[in-house]
């Protein structure tokens, strides 16, 4: 049957000079003060019944934070979603599903990413409906091949340099059984951002023609920028996953390969070896001193390589050089034989891969503080997120990130200037530490945590956190 459940939790943040440190605010749906303030967070709603073949659920939460330069209302989940079989549907406006839990799910992800680097939770989410098939086993494979996938719309709703912006997604996946213990997983991921109404080219086109040619990648219309006449409508990006799974008895091990693209040369492998790979080793038993250990590295740097656009010659026009273009405007044929690919960041939706200011992938891309995309989308980082539980009561989760940061090939008026890539790196470390005190037969949960950041990328400075929740589950 379904469970209704209520809590809320109180939380207070506490940091050095004002400023809260990153991993006290990063994947945290854009809820937890980014100076020293306070969250009261109510949240309400009621999940799947798995023992049913017909399914629904809904949920709701509102936020309510308080910092030095003010208090503002988070609405910040209100959705709801059926399920038959292996076809769901959810509508309004929800968390993106996260990887990588730590021992216990109310201390969140122990990854940068949680299992998507174009995802994650760090921004507050986007309205929208999501009709998604589960895995399903194609017929006449016994279940040794699956395919799944989604297949949605969002609005963006914050102040952005493009009002309104729309976002689709399509994703599509296939996964390999090979027996019980062993999968492999393999799928593309894609984002497009289009429509809105831009202070230099006057509200978008939004109709069902550009909508197909968003789908596909096809070019703009008239109506479309001179950049989306060249390339294809609207802004896309994306990433290609790659993942192994092996289960054994009472623990499992995972590598999984996320590699992002901005462009058509991303997709077509020029960006190599840029991803984010994730280690992972976790055990069934979630009281164990360590449970769960997740290392991951991070790359940013090839990008397709540093920018070159020049007129094409006699001979590599009769070649048919695969990097060829035509340039309407100028009736020339043109070679890019780079790429700078600037992820998350685009000239004409200048506010980048972004929500209410904050990354909607991974948080270890910096925005920039004028609110236009981000600064440092060079990096290379290691990170490594550890939980389990003390004395098998009191389950923790420990965070320790490390990145050098080179900067990104475009100026802030996003003007290519191979200069603007720092020669040497600005290095960053940020870690943090909370545990979790379970009362009233965990009922009541008091979680403090403790973090630290040092380096050249953000302010030095350490903080804290202190919340209580409490839930109330009915049956």
């Amino acid at each position: 049957m379904n469970d209704f459940f209520v809590s809320l939790m109180l939380l207070g943040a506490l940091g050095q000079g004002g400023n809260m440190p990153f991993w006290a605010t990063s994947n945290q749906y854009g809820l937890v003060p980014e100076s020293s303030g306070g969250l009261a967070l109510l949240q309400t709603g009621m999940p799947f019944d798995e023992s049913k073949t017909f399914q629904w659920h809904w949920g709701a939460s509102l936020g309510l934070k308080a910092m030095g330069t003010g208090t503002m209302v988070l609405p910040d989940e209100l959705y709801a979603g059926i399920r038959w079989k292996k076809l769901r549907l959810d509508v309004g406006l929800w968390h993106p599903e996260q990887g990588y839990m730590a021992a216990s799910p109310e201390l969140g992800t122990l990854s940068t990413t949680g299992g998507n680097l174009m995802r994650t939770g760090n921004a507050r989410s986007m309205p929208g409906y999501s009709l998604c098939l589960e895995p399903w086993n194609v017929p006449f494979t016994n279940g040794h091949l699956q395919i799944f996938g989604r297949f949605g719309d969002y609005r963006t709703t914050d102040e952005r340099y493009v009002a309104g912006a729309l976002v689709h997604n399509t994703e599509g996946y296939i996964r390999g059984n090979f027996g019980k213990r062993f999968s492999i997983t393999f799928g593309l991921d894609h984002y497009s951002m289009w429509g809105g109404n831009s202070p230099d080219f006057g509200p978008q086109t939004v109709n069902f023609k550009n909508y197909l040619k968003v789908l596909t990648g096809r070019a703009g219309g008239a109506d479309a920028p001179g950049g989306d006449q060249l390339n294809s409508l609207g802004d896309h990006r994306g990433r290609i996953l790659l993942r192994f799974l092996w289960k054994g008895d009472g623990w499992s091990l995972s590598y999984q390969h996320d590699k992002p693209y901005d462009d058509r040369s991303g997709m077509l492998y020029y960006n190599y070896p840029d991803a984010v790979r994730t280690l992972h080793f976790g055990l069934e038993d979630k009281t164990a001193w360590v449970s769960d250990v997740v290392y991951e590295f991070h790359t940013s740097m090839k990008q397709s390589g540093p920018y070159e656009r020049r007129l094409a010659t006699e001979e590599e026009i009769a070649a048919n050089d695969p990097h060829l273009y035509y340039d309407t405007l100028m009736n020339k044929w043109y070679l890019v034989a780079g790429g700078a690919d600037n992820y998350c960041n685009n000239y004409e939706y200048k506010s980048g891969w972004t929500h209410y200011g904050r990354q909607i992938g991974t948080p270890l891309f910096f925005s920039r503080s004028s609110g236009l995309g981000t600064w440092n989308n060079l990096l290379t980082a290691h990170h490594m997120g550890v939980s389990g539980s003390l004395f098998r009561k009191f389950p923790y989760k420990l965070l320790l990130t490390w990145s050098q940061n080179y900067g990104c090939w475009f100026s802030e008026a996003f003007v290519y200037n191979d200069g603007s890539r720092f020669d040497q790196p600005l290095n960053q470390f940020s870690s943090a530490f909370m545990t979790e005190f379970p009362l009233l037969k965990g009922a009541l949960k008091i979680v403090p945590a403790v973090y630290l950041d040092a380096g050249d990328a953000l302010p030095h400075c350490w903080g804290a956190t202190l919340s209580v929740k409490y839930n109330i589950i009915h049956r």
